[in-house]
């Protein structure tokens, strides 16, 4: 006890150390570091309805802005355009597919152009965008995509995903959005 309260606590001799002066300093130098520490803590917890460190108008624009990006991509089933999944998947990025395969952004772009189903719809529903601050949110939501397998045969597949995205500052100077891990699971 009384070597590990000298390390938190100015030393003092032991005659002192016993009188009741030392134990009132003793629980205000614990009530001091308690709220210390939960001051610290209350900087990176937010209770807020975008948990952002931003303006709500600003946390509001990039939510629109990665929807967006997001709705796009959802096309993407349908159009294949790998040009755009290129320009919004992080070079460092991390896809983990629902049978937990774990692609990154060459071998997804690999699987996207290889993939022979024929996909007429491609919808996102139950989304949701939560922005921490101007260069960092986490998504989650649900899609549905229909369509035709390579055999012919109509498929429906439901997955739920959750994504982390950056704003990242590309070679041109630009900082852009970029998805940087995504994860989903099959809902049927």
């Amino acid at each position: 006890g009384q070597q590990l309260n000298r390390l938190f606590f100015w030393p003092l001799d032991d005659e002192l150390a016993l009188g009741s002066h030392w134990v009132a300093m003793k629980k205000l130098g614990l009530l001091v570091m308690f709220v210390a520490v939960g001051t610290m803590l209350s900087g990176c917890v937010s209770t807020g309805p975008t948990q952002s460190a931003v303006s709500a108008g600003e946390a509001e624009k990039i939510a629109e802005e990665i929807t967006k990006l997001d709705q796009q991509w959802s096309q993407t089933a349908l159009t294949k355009d790998t040009a755009f999944l290129k320009s919004i998947w992080a070079d460092d990025l991390r896809f983990t597919q629902p049978d937990g395969k774990v692609f990154d952004k060459e071998a997804a772009l690999a699987d996207v152009e290889g993939n022979t189903d024929t996909v007429t719809s491609s919808v996102i529903s139950a989304y949701k965008v939560r922005v921490y601050g101007k260069n960092f949110a986490v998504v989650a939501g649900d899609h549905h995509a229909t369509g035709k397998d390579k055999d012919g045969k109509p498929f429906s597949r439901k997955f739920r995903f959750t994504g982390a995205w950056v704003r990242k500052q590309m070679s041109t100077g630009e900082r852009k959005w970029q998805c940087v891990s995504d994860h989903s699971s099959k809902l049927e």
